[in-house]
Parts: C-alpha cells; structure tokens; sequence
C-alpha cells in the first residue's frame, strides 16, 4: 500500500512538473520574441539615427538573456529529476514554478515605447547628401540660416524662392552642419521631405522613426493618437526639424509637434516655392533664396563641364556662355546641364544643346534636357 501511495504521489508531482515545464518553455518562447523585438529596435536607433540604447532597455536585455538561459538548463534537468526521488521532484517543481514567475516577471516589463536616446548634446539625425559644387553661391544664405538658429525670437524659419534656386541645398547645409557638431544642444535633428502631395500621417511616421519611437501598435493608432504621443516626447525635447519642398501648409500641431518658442529653444526650418506659404507657416523669419549672379553661374557652370571640355575648341566658349545663361543662376540646372555637357566637344553638340535650351518652356528641367539631348545624338 505504502508502495503504492508513492508511486501515486511521484505521478502527481511529474505531471505538474510537466505541466510546468510545458508552460515555461511557453513563457520562454515569448520572452525571446519580445527580446528579438526590443533588439532590433535598439539597432535601428543606433545604426541608423545614432542614437544610444537606454540604461533600462540593455539591464532589461541582460535580464532576459540570463533567464532564457537558466530556464533552458532546466528544460535539461527536468525530465532527469521527474524520473528519480521524490524529494528530488518536488525541489524540481519549486524551481520550475519560480522560473515561471521570473520571466513572466521580466516579460511584463518588455513593453517599452522608447528604446533609446540621443548622445548628450549631439542631436540624433541623419545626414543629407549634397556634393560641394551645388553649394557654390549659396554659403551666405546658409550662413544666415545657421544664425537663426541661434536666435530666441525666432522659432519658425522659411526659404523661399522659385524651383531649382538652391533652397534643399541651403537646408541640406544646415542639417549637416548641425549634426557634424556633437555639442550643438539639439536632443533630435529631424529631416522631413514633404513634396507637393502634403500626408500628415506619412510625415507622423517619418517623425516618430527619428525619435526612436519604434512601438509596433503605431500602425493601429490615430492620427490623433500618432500627435500625442510626437508631441509627448517632442515637448520633453529640444528638436530642430527641416522640412522639404512644402507646397501648402503643414499642420504641425496637428501632426504633433510642438511649436517653437523661446521656452522650448526648438526650430522649424522649411522650404518652399511661395512667399504666402511661409505666411501661413507663421515664420518668424522668411530669407529668399536668389539667382546666381552671372559670374558665379558661369564658374559654377564651368566646373561641372570641366575646362578641357570648354577648351576643347575654340568657338565652344561662346557657344557655352549662352546655354549656361540659359540656365538663368539657378544651381540646379547649371549643375545638372553642366554635368550633361561634360563629354560634348564639338561645336554642333553645344549649338544643339542651345536649341534644346531655347525652345524649352520656362519650367524645363535638366533631366528632360538630357533626355532630349541624348535624342538628337
């Protein structure tokens, strides 16, 4: 009988440890979802937006990783101890049952919404490509920008000017600028490209990527919802925000974004083609980005060509000074074209190229000019 009674109590004690194993391998799996999750999030924000991880997120990390282990060692050891005495069981079940609660314990506190933050100071971001020959003529407006941003009373900047005058370019400066400076006392430096088809919720996403809010319930929240929680973060923060190409007005405080003031020292920097937009963007300051005097468009149109190309002939010269005053001292189309002239060296492919120039609508880009250029050859 008293034989019996123990071979009973073991089946009871086994089951449960089964039962219990059974659940912690569960739990386990779990947990090391939920820490792949919070990894990959952590190393977005730092290959990406040079951002640091949180000191809670990597002791969470360290925790999960010591507890996926242990309850590992004894998925090893359970089936061995079920089997042997029951003393030995019973301190099994005990350990089994309290490696539950663990990392229950530190999977209930996985759910973060921020994983990382930027270096003191140094302002997370990413840099903007731009080649040194597009800046040529602009450095003053840049200049100006930069000390705007320096400025209390001015929270809201706008450059404006016509298509292909340099605006990106100016912003492109900046951002870079900003960022290659560690102690430039922005926590985010965020780089937004608008264009003529204005979604907030697009812009909300490309925001709330640079802060590092990577939650994966952010697809089912609101619009609404997405604000509150930029502006939840953002109003804790300083940030210095540039937004390209804007055709209308944006919403910021619908998007989330908190204004700028002398309070929070945060900026908004935009470009647009219209004077009025930056009239409804309510900037404090509005620079208008000009033309190219003739001498540095005929420099800047010639460093793109290259001299030898120029100097290839002799009636190339002239011919060469009317397509580049075509260009009309905008930078984008003396590059671009310039850059497309660069292998023509007879006379006849730059007098087609004038051609092509002359019978273009104002608005003809260097794009199309290489298009057709290509065509006629």
């Amino acid at each position: 009988m008293g034989k019996d009674f123990k071979s009973l109590v073991r089946c009871m004690y086994t089951g449960k440890i089964n039962d219990n194993v059974r659940k912690l391998k569960i739990a386990t799996e779990e947990l090391k979802d939920i820490g792949n999750n919070v990894m990959k999030r952590v190393k977005i924000c730092e290959e990406q937006q040079q951002m640091k991880r949180l000191d809670n997120v990597q002791s969470w990390l360290r925790q999960a990783d010591t507890v996926i282990k242990e309850a590992e060692d004894l998925f090893l050891t359970s089936s061995s101890s079920s089997q042997g005495l029951l003393s030995s069981s019973h301190k099994m079940e005990k350990k089994i049952c309290k490696k539950l609660k663990e990392v229950e314990d530190i999977k209930s506190r996985g759910m973060f919404e921020v994983v990382a933050e930027n270096v003191v100071g140094g302002g997370s971001g990413s840099a903007v490509k731009t080649s040194d020959e597009e800046t040529i003529g602009l450095e003053a407006v840049s200049g100006l920008v930069w000390r705007c941003l320096t400025m209390e009373n001015t929270g809201t900047i706008g450059l404006y000017g016509v298509e292909g005058v340099g605006k990106t370019t100016v912003l492109t400066q900046v951002n870079n600028r900003l960022l290659q400076q560690k102690a430039n006392g922005f926590d985010f430096v965020l780089w937004v490209f608008v264009s003529k088809n204005l979604n907030l919720e697009k812009i909300q996403d490309t925001i709330r990527e640079k802060i590092g809010f990577l939650d994966r319930t952010w697809t089912s929240k609101t619009e609404e919802e997405k604000a509150a929680k930029i502006f939840e973060i953002l109003s804790k923060r300083r940030f210095a925000l540039f937004l390209d190409d804007v055709w209308e007005k944006v919403d910021l405080v619908k998007a989330g974004v908190p204004t700028p003031d002398a309070q929070n020292r945060s900026k908004v920097v935009f470009t647009t083609c219209s004077e009025e937009v930056c009239k409804e963007m309510s900037a404090q300051t509005k620079i208008k980005v000009e033309k190219l005097a003739w001498e540095l468009a005929w420099d800047l149109f010639k460093k793109n060509v290259g001299e030898d190309t120029v100097k290839s002939h002799p009636d190339i010269a002239k011919v060469a000074q009317e397509v580049a005053a075509k260009c009309d001292g905008l930078p984008l189309a003396l590059v671009t074209i310039g850059r497309a002239m660069t292998s023509k060296k007879t006379p006849q492919e730059w007098r087609d190229a004038l051609y092509i120039l002359s019978n273009s609508p104002p608005n003809f880009s260097g794009k199309m000019f290489f298009l057709k250029l290509l065509d006629r050859n």
